[in-house]
């Protein structure tokens, strides 16, 4: 599988589960509202989440998305939170869904979590092992 295969089994899948940990304590939660953009994995939040908090702690985190037959595909990497208004609205508007959660996209509430992907891998779900998906 390649970049453009991930990418595209994400949009299928739609939801996947994003790991954070603050050093002593893990979280695992699904999540919705994602969007590539460049090299980048966007996803809406809410400021006042435990995952933003964790993630404060510790940058680096963890998505999983998975289909009903097992093949899933893990990405992991160093994440930021963003307040800019600009990537805001940019992914408000790229994921149309996102209007039925948050109804101002300039709200401070709704941050953006941003991973810059590090290490993908995928299990087609059928020969248990991981292959490696080339970044660029």
């Amino acid at each position: 599988m390649n970049i453009e295969q991930v990418k595209q089994f994400i949009k299928d899948v739609h939801w996947g589960f994003l790991a954070t940990t603050d050093g002593r304590k893990v979280g695992v939660r699904p999540m919705g509202g994602l969007a590539w953009k460049d090299s980048q994995l966007l996803c809406a939040t809410f400021s006042k989440s435990d995952k933003v908090a964790q993630l404060r702690k510790v940058s680096h985190a963890e998505y999983c998305f998975c289909d009903s037959t097992g093949k899933h595909v893990r990405i992991a990497g160093p994440c930021t939170v963003s307040t800019d208004n600009a990537e805001k609205l940019w992914l408000y508007n790229a994921v149309p869904s996102l209007k039925d959660h948050i109804p101002d996209p300039a709200s401070p509430q709704y941050v953006v979590i941003k991973m810059s992907p590090d290490n993908i891998r995928v299990m087609d779900g059928t020969n248990m092992k991981y292959s490696q998906v080339k970044l660029k």
